[in-house]
């Protein structure tokens, strides 16, 4: 993308220190001031900042060093801090039209696209009618005016290319060139726009012409080299990453590109210190977290992935790629229930990615979902049928769960799809040999629901139960579960949604629901310590003290030692205390999970003040589809406690 580099410093041409304030800052600010504008041009904008906060401190009104600061944080990428001196600027000198420009830039970097397009449309409207600013145009040359008038249609075309507008875009970039046409810029934009609509020899012809009037612009190589990976002409690709980190080694999208080209090829050492240059350059970058954060979890490094989406998804919690790469992490440490959780998530920010519904596909398989496991994983075939690792990852969960004749269509299909794939898996036979004795051991084992009548009713049954729990009719979910379960009682998850449902429902028998699914699973399985807590928590609930504490020490020597939630069970027992069980809370799942424990214990020691703390605070800001969730709302609903005002904006805030 060329946005970054459009037209920054336009602005200082424009527009001056304001009458009756001093042009040239005394002594020191002065000497800031000069230093600070020759780093600029020099472009150590990291370096100018700290010179320019002190030079604005003193002289509030120095306009030129406020569009050279809100500059220097566009060229480091950080347009939320740009827009405050952009928008200084625009409000100074309302009729000049490089300050709309560049408070279009900026706030359209942030995502703000209706905004930007109004600041470009006002760019427009004054640099096309003198009259509205005289003031501005009167003192800059006809060339000055032009490209001007360009830049400003230029982020228009940007404003329509990000919003999925491409013909749009494409119109506009010819009015921009038509107006001045030596812009790197404009081409660069435009030639994105061809390859978004698939037009790839206009694309290459206009990032020809970029390079050709612009040949020290490092992001005409960076724009050409990702449509020559996505043609999968990957050597071309990393030799003009090459070409664009030679002009400007700091080019951060250059390099997190070139490392994401570099994971996808195996040479994981290279990427990685792609990924980490990025992050040196800028800490608070999503996507270089979220990328790092991914090709550790191909690394098998899958604590050190989960802290860096931890991170990826603190600083950008719409990012689908966040969830789905944590999801991942999570599921290669066994943990399902958090990788399940987080794929819902990315799904719901990306209904249309088939790797979220492969993920989750093989993530309900492996806690015994597995109606729900082929549903999700042939959506992935619907979204992707000629991808052959999704084809595959089907195949084999019907191998496994005996369904031969599926499974030898869907090997069928992956071979199609890419031959050698399937030739390093030994080929169908030897992969479906491979999935049938799992699947003979499974059935020893299990009891595989899609083999058996009435697994259809009782999977419908279940999703009907989710769907009223979902809306908080608790008593109707129960009554589905009830029903799924009396169809087929060999089911865990039903076991787990009655349990939970009926524990946030104030309901007797959630403890009868944690030993049935211990008895059905045992201590192996990644859900059972949860379970466990379940029994614990609903056994307190009813006054079963001694039932209570004996569930609670069988929880505690059955759990694995290190594993996640055994803290909570320690807590519990008094083994350690709230404040510690909190620090040991790793991302807001784990956090939320232990505020809620601690507030139930809290409340149930007749600290009515501090457990509404600990659950007002699952309930603004733990995830909401965690069981913990439900559990916090419906113990705030039943204590009545209205929400506080800090609440409600953070309600309002979620729900947008």
């Amino acid at each position: 993308m060329a946005l970054p580099r459009i037209r920054v410093g336009l602005g200082m041409m424009v527009l001056l220190v304001a009458s009756g304030s001093p042009s040239t800052p005394a002594g020191s600010v002065n000497d800031d001031r000069d230093r600070a504008f020759r780093l600029y041009d020099a472009g150590r904008f990291a370096e100018a900042i700290p010179l320019l906060d002190r030079v604005i401190e003193a002289h509030h009104r120095d306009v030129q060093g406020r569009i050279k600061r809100g500059n220097c944080y566009l060229r480091l990428d950080r347009p939320e801090r740009a827009v405050p001196d952009f928008e200084f600027v625009a409000r100074f000198s309302p009729f000049n039209p490089s300050a709309q420009t560049d408070l279009g830039i900026a706030l359209l970097m942030i995502g703000r696209h209706q905004d930007a397009q109004a600041c470009f449309e006002q760019a427009i409207r004054y640099w096309s009618n003198p009259l509205n600013g005289a003031g501005a145009l009167n003192r800059r040359s006809a060339r000055e005016i032009r490209q001007g008038r360009g830049a400003s249609h230029c982020g228009l075309a940007q404003v329509y290319h990000r919003t999925g507008r491409n013909e749009e875009a494409i119109a506009e970039y010819n009015r921009a060139l038509a107006i001045f046409a030596e812009d790197p810029n404009t081409y660069i934009g435009r030639g994105d726009a061809h390859a978004s609509l698939g037009e790839e020899d206009e694309a290459f012809a206009d990032y020809a012409e970029a390079i050709r009037i612009g040949p020290a612009y490092s992001r005409a190589y960076v724009s050409r080299a990702t449509l020559l990976a996505r043609l999968g002409r990957a050597d071309e690709a990393l030799a003009d990453y090459e070409r664009a980190l030679a002009i400007d080694p700091n080019d951060a999208l250059a390099l997190g590109l070139r490392g994401g080209l570099l994971s996808q090829r195996g040479q994981n050492d290279r990427a990685l210190a792609d990924f980490e240059a990025v992050l040196g350059m800028r800490p608070e970058d999503a996507g270089a977290h979220k990328d790092r954060g991914g090709l550790l979890v191909r690394m098998g490094r899958n604590e050190e992935a989960i802290a860096d989406l931890d991170r990826a998804i603190s600083l950008n919690p719409r990012s689908a790629a966040s969830y789905l790469n944590r999801g991942a992490a999570h599921s290669n440490l066994g943990h399902y229930e958090q990788a399940i959780a987080d794929l819902e998530r990315a799904i719901d920010l990306d209904p249309k990615d088939p790797k979220s519904h492969t993920n989750i596909g093989l993530a309900l398989f492996m806690v015994g979902s597995y109606d729900r496991s082929i549903e999700e994983l042939s959506e992935a075939v619907r979204l992707a049928p000629r991808n052959a690792i999704v084809r595959m990852n089907r195949g084999n969960v019907y191998a496994k769960l005996g369904f031969r004749e599926q499974a030898i269509a869907d090997y069928g299909e992956s071979e199609r799809a890419d031959p050698r794939l399937m030739a390093s898996l030994g080929g169908p036979s030897r992969l479906l040999e491979t999935m049938g004795r799992q699947s003979l051991a499974m059935l020893d084992q299990k009891r595989v629901t899609l083999s058996k009548p009435g697994a259809g009713e009782a999977s419908a049954a279940l999703e009907r139960g989710h769907a009223l729990r979902a809306r908080g009719d608790w008593k109707a979910a129960i009554a589905e579960f009830d029903r799924a379960i009396g169809l087929d009682p060999g089911r865990p998850e039903a076991y787990v949604a009655r349990g939970w449902s009926r524990f946030c429902a104030g309901e007797p028998d959630a403890e009868a629901d944690a030993q049935a699914y211990l008895k059905l699973r045992g201590w192996d399985d990644r859900f059972s310590p949860y379970m466990a807590l379940l029994g614990v928590l609903s056994a307190r609930r009813a006054g079963h003290e001694e039932e209570g504490r004996r569930a609670l020490d069988e929880a505690i020597a059955g759990v694995p030692p290190g594993l996640w939630p055994l803290p909570l069970l320690h807590y519990l027992r008094h083994d350690i205390t709230g404040t510690a069980v909190l620090e040991k809370a790793k991302g807001e799942t784990q956090q939320a999970e232990a505020h809620a424990v601690v507030g139930l214990d809290l409340l149930r020691r007749g600290d009515r003040k501090g457990a509404i703390e600990h659950l007002r605070w699952v309930r603004d800001h733990g995830p909401s589809k965690s069981v913990f969730f439900d559990v916090a709302g419906a113990t705030l609903r039943d204590l009545d406690t209205p929400l506080d005002p800090l609440s409600r904006a953070i309600r309002a805030r979620r729900a947008n």
